[in-house]
């Protein structure tokens, strides 16, 4: 048996993940915004924003820290103008951790692919509907990338500190992912829920949270045995080999699959699948496994791929 992982040699393992930063998010969206295949949604204006974070002035505590400005929340649809009705729907998320630069990546390459001349790429967005946020926490990603301290994260260790933002710290949260459940508390988490439901009329068919690598690296689904034995799902598994799925074929991890939803933890793959959020059937987390930047964006490919695969079945 192999040895287990240390938490160091993750860390190693994630230094070696280019850094993906909000400008770099901006400069994606603008060269995406270019195709013809691209659309504003119902909530994004001509610019594809739905709006803005509230920013944050200098710290009086960390003078060395730079303050955040007012950062761009993004939404835009991929689709076909040929395509009259959309016979499915899929929803993109990524940088809900802002410290998780792989699923930027992993949305770069699903998009990237979406908007080439490859045929399978012509007939999703014929049959497809795709709705894109790159940035559902842009501040937590900007305090990432700039390594701000806030001092105001609940965890003194700060090893969460990276992946909220400063609403969050102020409230005593530390986890973007944990506040999916609230309303009127954090500006990114309404801006988002809220423009997620108008642009899908609250109806998604498939739904992704793009994040970073675990050990060992898995895709999961709080959806558990029956996401991963859908068309889908078994389409995903064929083409990802090298990933491990959570919780095949002995049963969802602990905290991973919730059956029925009972007891909502606040994360946005289990709000995706609430009749209150986009009632998704198939909901998935992507955490990318021990990937480098090609085969982040390989895995992207992959994610729309596999719709491919399980729509042509």
């Amino acid at each position: 048996m192999a040895p287990e992982e240390s938490s160091l040699d993750r860390m190693t393992k994630r230094s070696l993940i280019p850094v993906y930063t909000h400008d770099m998010i901006d400069i994606h969206v603008q060269r995406a915004g270019l195709s013809p295949y691209v659309h504003p949604t119902a909530s994004s204006n001509e610019n594809l924003v739905l709006g803005r974070t509230p920013g944050l002035s200098r710290h009086p505590a960390h003078p060395a820290d730079p303050p955040i400005p007012r950062l761009k929340i993004y939404g835009y649809r991929i689709c076909s103008e040929l395509r009259a009705v959309a016979e499915k729907k899929m929803v993109l998320a990524a940088c809900n951790h802002g410290n998780e630069h792989s699923g930027s990546w992993l949305l770069q390459g699903a998009v990237d692919f979406l908007l080439g001349d490859d045929k399978r790429a012509q007939q999703l967005r014929r049959h497809v509907e795709f709705f894109v946020y790159p940035s559902v926490n842009p501040e937590g990603r900007y305090i990432a990338v700039n390594r701000i301290s806030l001092g105001a994260a609940p965890d003194p260790e700060g090893r969460n500190r990276f992946r909220g933002n400063p609403q969050l710290y102020i409230a005593g949260e530390a986890d973007n992912n944990r506040v999916w459940n609230t309303d009127g508390r954090f500006t990114n988490i309404d801006i988002v829920k809220n423009a997620m439901k108008k642009d899908t009329g609250g109806k998604a068919d498939y739904f992704w949270d793009l994040h970073d690598l675990h050990d060992p690296g898995n895709w999961r689904s709080p959806g558990g045995r029956e996401a991963w034995e859908s068309p889908y799902g078994r389409a995903l598994r064929a083409r990802g080999k090298d990933v491990v799925v959570a919780g095949l074929p002995e049963g969802h991890k602990p905290g991973l699959y919730r059956p029925g939803l009972p007891a909502h933890s606040g994360k946005l793959s289990e709000w995706a699948m609430l009749g209150e959020g986009l009632a998704a059937p198939y909901s998935f987390v992507y955490e990318s496994g021990e990937y480098l930047q090609e085969r982040l964006i390989q895995a992207g490919e992959d994610i729309v791929l596999a719709l491919y695969d399980s729509l042509a079945s």
